[in-house]
């Protein structure tokens, strides 16, 4: 059987620990409790045979997938009367996932000493978020965790899959320009610089171009390279400080094309996350402070920051939208119903639901207006550049008749 190192406290105050031979974690933080001791802490002794051994598995991320299945799991489980440790228990049997057997050891082992569930949860910030942690607190308040859970992990599939057709509204386009700039420097090196000693007297304008461009960038490229180099540095310092960050964001949602997305990515995600946290009952101060965290945007954190001290001053939440640049008519207009029929909740939730069809339409016509457009040009460049170099051929074919 493996052995289980314990941190805990004698009747005395003292801390101890104790080095327990069980078959589980469980059941050697039941044989340390049966000894009369205070427990803190449980975990399985590394090979090294000391406390609080190093485990490459805590340093592995736990996926999206990991998590929906997870809460699911404990939603089931919890609503067939399971107790909480038991399902924990049962899951961490369960999992073959090593890093998430390891985190859920952990919590199992906070759990069975005592600590709630939240706050054993909270000790794993990489993993549960503090608004997963503040909304599974409000399901232990309100005795309604098996719903939460099941909340939680609607919440992670829809957040995922939101993340997922932003990324692909960029992908495609993206993947494009990147073969074609690479298509035009194989030629720019490689293809027109063997032509330029064979292509010789007057040429037609288009030849004489390409040989003057490829010229230019065979003494220059490099230092245009470095200067490309440069400027992604610039940017990543940039978005690394928070002042320039912070206006940088506030400009994304006007560039063109792409902005309009932005936009309605951030409403997207404050407005189902705003709508989950106020229906799981947490106030409407901490349910936008948690809110808040959740969105990658400063701007809008720090927007919604001084929307926190005005709604605690007594001021409605659709006043303060109404001065933000990131939000839509539609949700102010929402939040004003939702404050006078007090069912802000599905007021939120209608905001979500109608800018997540809108942002959908938004990605598919940037895709049906992009594609072409970029297929189009790499089609011209490459068009052009055979052109040239035909017609300065030909021309020197009848130069030379």
């Amino acid at each position: 059987m493996p052995y289980f190192d314990c941190r805990a406290m004698d009747s005395g105050g003292n801390m101890i620990r104790l080095r327990i031979e069980a078959e589980s974690q469980g059941a050697a933080a039941a044989e340390a409790r049966a000894r009369g001791v205070t427990l803190i802490s449980v975990e399985e002794a590394g090979v090294g045979g000391g406390f609080g051994a190093f485990s490459p598995t805590r340093f592995l991320p736990v996926t999206t997938k990991d998590k929906v299945l997870l809460f699911r799991m404990l939603a089931t489980l919890v609503k067939s009367e399971v107790t909480v440790t038991q399902a924990i228990r049962i899951l961490h049997d369960q999992t073959d996932r090593m890093n998430v057997k390891a985190v859920l050891a952990e919590v199992l082992s906070r759990v069975e000493g005592g600590s709630p569930l939240s706050d054993a949860l909270a000790h794993h910030p990489r993993v549960f978020s503090p608004m997963m942690v503040n909304l599974i607190r409000a399901g232990e308040m309100g005795g309604i965790l098996d719903t939460v859970f099941q909340r939680i992990a609607d919440y992670i599939e829809r957040r995922s899959s939101l993340r997922k057709k932003l990324m692909m509204s960029f992908f495609y386009p993206g993947i494009v320009l990147v073969v074609g700039l690479g298509v035009v420097v194989f030629m720019v090196l490689f293809v027109i610089p063997r032509f330029m000693g064979l292509i010789q007297g007057k040429l037609p304008p288009v030849t004489q171009f390409l040989m003057d461009s490829t010229a230019f960038l065979q003494d220059n490229g490099l230092n245009m390279l470095m200067g490309l180099g440069a400027g992604i540095g610039a940017l990543a310092v940039m978005h690394a400080v928070p002042l320039t960050r912070y206006y940088l964001d506030r400009c994304k949602v006007y560039l063109p094309v792409v902005g309009p997305i932005i936009r309605l990515g951030v409403v997207v995600s404050f407005s189902r996350t705003f709508s989950l946290l106020l229906e799981s009952r947490i106030p409407m101060v901490e349910a936008l402070r948690a809110t808040s965290a959740t969105i990658p945007n400063t701007a809008v954190n720090a927007f919604l920051d001084r929307t926190v001290d005005r709604v605690m001053a007594g001021e409605p939440l659709s006043v303060t939208l109404k001065e933000s640049w990131a939000f839509t008519p539609i949700t102010m207009s929402m939040a004003n119903i939702g404050e006078h029929s007090g069912l802000m909740s599905e007021s939120m939730l209608t905001v979500a639901e109608v800018h997540e069809r809108l942002l959908e339409d938004k990605i598919a016509r940037m895709s049906a207006m992009v594609e072409p457009a970029l297929i189009l040009t790499l089609g011209g460049v490459v068009g052009l550049v055979v052109y040239g170099l035909i017609s300065g051929m030909l021309a020197m074919y009848a130069g030379s008749m």
